[in-house]
């Protein structure tokens, strides 16, 4: 496994983590992800939000599974260790694509 995805992994799990332990609702349920949603933004998404590599259009193949999660929800929960590996730029680049509506001024990590 090659170290980007690797640490795509990371990032990915900690936010999930973080998910299950914060709160009243489990945070995967919370934010519409579960582990097989989390599988696949990995293997769908990885390229088009890394902050490595240019800013390119995502796969319709992305953008399904991207319209399967609440990306604002998903955004209160992106910590700088996560900002370190993917662009926040890039993501909500990648959602607006898919059709997701983020409002301009939407805190996405520390951004």
């Amino acid at each position: 496994m090659s170290s980007r995805i690797y640490f795509m992994l990371v990032a990915i799990f900690t936010v999930a983590g973080v998910f299950q332990f914060s709160g009243q609702v489990s945070g995967a349920q919370h934010c519409g992800m579960n582990t097989n949603v989390l599988g696949q933004l990995v293997s769908q998404c990885e390229k088009y939000v890394l902050k490595s590599g240019p800013k390119i259009r995502p796969s319709p193949g992305c953008c399904t599974v991207v319209k399967k999660v609440d990306v604002p929800c998903v955004c209160k929960f992106v910590t700088k260790q996560i900002e370190e590996i993917v662009s926040i730029e890039k993501m909500v680049y990648v959602a607006r694509s898919c059709g997701i509506k983020i409002s301009a001024g939407t805190k996405c990590g520390s951004k």
